[in-house]
């Protein structure tokens, strides 16, 4: 099994990583040249997130975000799908206000506050807080939706990556590619354990730092680039993955959200569902390693730490 990783350290390093330096200007640049500004701005650099440049613009009196990201196809990533799925967020009451977008740039209000940390999802008032937050994004967003949605199938994602994976070969680590040939068997049987599942439109990429906990104490959702219809449980699998719950957390999760203690066989769908999210972040990271990015990262480290958490929680889902 691989060597548990400090997850914080991770985080941290996600939080501090920035647009490649030859793209910040351009995307500055082009930010400032906006038409919706009443006068002339001067776009900020913001720190965070793996696949944008994120830039904060103060203009009469408030405050804005702007997001600069191209489709990138290969990781399944569509900007078209997550400025619907903001419009669609924010109508539920979950996301910030979308004031412009145009092909590759979202204007987006600003939330004043911070984004959460591991530590905070280890506070039970704040599970319960961030699971009331996904069950109102699952119930309210849907209906808000201007076009038909995408879909976002954890199993097929995990499929599709292990196939572009093993196309590029030699590029891939040796430790990488000995784990491949088992990789979709393994899949496949967690597939099979969450068996028939709800459907939801989703956010399906939740980390603590996609959670923004405002001035008031109020969640917020960001970054909804695989947002989605897709099964009710893997939003709360993968926040709880990513944030490394304990069996008494995931309780408190599932019955916060379901309004009711969990049965075992729930309770054994769930930690199939938060493999499945530890390894398709784990294969993220991989591609993410042999493929163009927009932001200066190591991957190296995003996939080491996943890889360690998809054995550790595949193995809890065999022993349970």
């Amino acid at each position: 099994m691989a060597e548990e990783i400090d997850s914080a350290g991770v985080f941290d390093a996600i939080g501090d990583a920035q647009g490649a330096a030859e793209m910040s200007a351009p995307a500055i640049a082009r930010a400032k040249a906006l038409p919706i500004w009443r006068g002339e701005v001067v776009p900020q650099l913001l720190s965070g997130g793996l696949s944008n440049i994120n830039l904060t613009v103060e203009d009469a009196g408030k405050r804005y975000v702007v997001r600069i990201g191209g489709d990138e196809p290969s990781l399944g990533v569509f900007r078209a799908n997550e400025v619907m799925s903001l419009r669609a967020a924010h109508a539920a009451g979950v996301a910030a206000e979308v004031f412009y977008d145009e092909p590759g740039l979202t204007v987006l209000g600003y939330i004043p506050g911070r984004a959460l940390t591991p530590d905070d999802m280890h506070v039970p008032d704040m599970i319960a807080k961030a699971a009331r937050l996904i069950r109102r994004m699952h119930s309210e967003a849907h209906k808000h939706l201007d076009g038909t949605g995408a879909v976002f199938w954890p199993f097929h994602h995990n499929r599709w990556y292990v196939r572009q994976l093993a196309e590029h070969g030699a590029a891939l680590e040796e430790k990488w590619r000995a784990l491949l040939p088992n990789l979709v068997a393994e899949n496949n049987e967690l597939e099979a354990a969450i068996g028939r599942a709800h459907t939801v439109y989703g956010h399906n990429d939740i980390n603590p730092q996609n959670i923004i906990i405002d001035d008031d104490g109020r969640l917020w959702f960001v970054d909804l680039e695989y947002a989605g219809f897709g099964m009710d449980l893997f939003d709360m699998g993968v926040l709880a993955m990513n944030s490394d719950h304990d069996e008494t957390e995931d309780r408190l999760m599932l019955e916060s959200y379901y309004e009711a203690p969990p049965d075992e066989e729930l309770a054994r769908r769930y930690t199939a569902a938060k493999a499945t999210g530890a390894l398709r972040e784990f294969l993220w990271g991989i591609l993410s390693q042999v493929s163009e990015r927009p932001i200066e990262f190591d991957y190296s480290i995003y996939a080491d730490m996943f890889v360690e958490r998809y054995q550790r929680f595949l193995a809890d889902f065999r022993n349970f």
